[in-house]
């Protein structure tokens, strides 16, 4: 039934990127928007915030918020969207907010020369797109291995972190010709030194990977020169082809995607984005505006199965103005581990995309599935002030709603402002990769790993979904105030914990924590945060409860997009 299952979800999929591809030729939907090249924002930029508290506002409604990065093309246009939606509502005498002006302007400013493009300027341009330095220090003992134990420091593109003194300093460029685009985002790396692991714990990790327990090697200082997002893409008709390190956010939510986030190394991979929304055919096209994406690339790290090829594909549909949902898949195949069956051929890429098993029980179907439905939903009634959201991820499975117990989530709630504090907002989460069925023996096995392919969901060891890892379960909640588009305070507290039948003893701990960002006019720009992270229990690893302290300072320079 299952396999059933999977085979009609990749026609389905197929079926679609037949129709989207057919439909999406000429770009009948955005008449204007000139297909140009044109480079992904970064996933760490403040023009995300900036836009989706615009779409919270409800000024911008055609944004797909489940799949980033936007190239500076789609920004551009959903600036303009924001721009004309404000025109509507001063002619219509509805005083739009004063924040969402000041957002617009901002936005308005970063995005000049996209929005000229888009209305049919010429596109040629090199550009410095910023430089920066980062300095942070963790002072106690910290959780360094997500796959494992937890994270200390997340969705930080997989830069190396350990106790002590911890840096960055790097920059990146951008430049356009006609369709092509080029970035490149190269930084040096800092990470003290760390003594090996226990005998324990190298056992604990043995055991729950299903392998060998490795010898006890100390952890080396890290001083080295790495490159994060580097890609070329060329643009036809709106169809955005790149190759490169690169990295993605498939997830509705503010805490990473249960399927996919930043919080590994970029991946290489070749990757076909749709960058624009558009409308399926005939009566199809009630699904409302869609875009989709891409890739097959290359996981790097794997020890005990190397050479792992990564393959993913999402659709996302803006249903109506008030709810987005979308549907998404990965695998791993190829290598040398696992059951002897997992090379990367054609046969058994076939079987692994369409879930056809061998004839043989022994072998099943090749590689690894991954699969997730998210959702997003602005509650009517609130003007868009108060949304909810999902993101639910089943591993083997097409979607999670096939077999919940085995499944894991994500769920949330924003709000965007209140009554008399329109500048501050709230959003809370949950998520949990524990099942109420097969807890009790499932050693960590149901999400996130596989036994053919021991090293994980991961790239280079670090998780690629979401850190409440692999038996966990968190609860997370902040509150910004957003003094100008760029100028934020926020306050934030993380309660996870891991369970004792994965880890021996489990684990409990709490964070709280405070971010703060400042741009000036120049492009000068201050960021800054402090963590205070209390272990309450984790046997396995420390005696009794401990402590850390995680604070960070980064300068740097963005210039505005406007500028030559």
């Amino acid at each position: 039934m299952n396999q059933a299952r999977h085979r009609c979800y990749r026609m389905l999929f197929l079926l679609l990127l037949a129709l989207c591809v057919a439909r999406t030729a000429k770009a009948q939907d955005y008449p204007h928007y000139a297909p140009a090249g044109s480079t992904f924002v970064p996933l760490d930029s403040w023009v995300y915030p900036a836009l989706d508290r615009l779409a919270a506002f409800g000024y911008v409604t055609t944004a797909i918020e489940g799949m980033k990065p936007w190239t500076r093309t789609e920004c551009a246009r959903l600036t303009e969207e924001a721009g004309d939606a404000l025109d509507e509502a001063i002619r219509e005498d509805r005083h739009p907010q004063e924040e969402a002006a000041g957002l617009h302007e901002a936005l308005a400013r970063e995005f000049a020369t996209e929005l000229e493009i888009i209305g049919g300027g010429r596109n040629r341009s090199f550009r410095l797109e910023s430089v920066y330095a980062r300095a942070m220090s963790i002072n106690g003992p910290a959780l360094t291995d997500g796959f494992h134990f937890g994270q200390t420091v997340a969705y930080d593109f997989g830069r190396p972190f350990e106790r002590g003194f911890n840096s960055i300093a790097g920059g990146a460029w951008r430049a356009t010709a006609g369709p092509f685009a080029f970035y490149i985002r190269a930084e040096y790396q800092h990470a003290p030194s760390a003594p090996a692991l226990s005998d324990a714990v190298r056992q604990v990790i043995a055991t729950v990977d299903l392998n060998p327990v490795r010898p006890a090697t100390p952890f080396n200082v890290i001083n080295r020169v790495a490159l994060l997002d580097a890609y070329v893409s060329f643009n036809f008709r709106n169809w955005e082809l790149s190759f490169g390190r690169q990295s993605l956010s498939w997830g509705v939510g503010e805490g990473g995607g249960m399927l996919y986030s930043d919080n590994a190394p970029p991946v290489p991979m070749l990757r076909l984005t749709r960058v624009v929304p558009a409308r399926l055919p005939g009566f199809l096209s009630g699904a409302g505006p869609f875009r989709t994406e891409f890739f097959a690339g290359r996981l790097e790290g794997g020890v005990v199965v190397p050479t792992q090829w990564f393959f993913g594909q999402k659709i996302s549909f803006k249903a109506t103005q008030h709810l987005e949902v979308g549907y998404a898949r990965t695998s791993i195949l190829g290598g040398n581990g696992g059951l002897g069956a997992d090379a990367l051929t054609w046969p058994h890429f076939w079987r692994n995309f369409f879930a056809v098993r061998y004839a043989s029980s022994a072998l099943g179907i090749p590689g690894t599935n991954q699969g997730s439905f998210d959702a997003l939903f602005y509650i009517p009634g609130t003007r868009f002030a108060a949304s909810i959201y999902g993101d639910l991820y089943g591993k083997d499975k097409p979607t999670w709603v096939v077999d919940p117990p085995r499944g894991a989530y994500r769920a949330g709630i924003y709000i965007s402002r209140f009554p008399k504090l329109h500048q501050l907002d709230f959003r809370a989460e949950s998520a949990s990769t524990l099942s109420p069925v097969y807890e009790d023996g499932s050693n960590g096995t149901l999400n996130y790993f596989n036994h053919a392919y021991r090293d994980g969901y991961t790239n280079d060891g670090i998780l690629l979904g979401d850190i409440v890892g692999r038996a966990g379960r968190t609860f997370q909640g902040w509150t910004t105030y957003h003094f100008s588009p760029t100028h934020l305070l926020e306050l934030h507290f993380k309660q996870q914990q891991v369970s004792p039948q994965f880890i021996p003893g489990g684990g409990r701990w709490q964070d709280y924590g405070a971010r703060h960002q400042y741009f000036f006019k120049s492009g000068m720009y201050v960021k800054s945060s402090l963590q205070i992270e209390h272990i309450a229990s984790y046997p396995l690893l420390f005696s009794g409860q401990v402590n850390n302290v995680t604070a960070a300072i980064e300068i740097g320079y963005a210039p505005w997009g406007s500028k030559p």
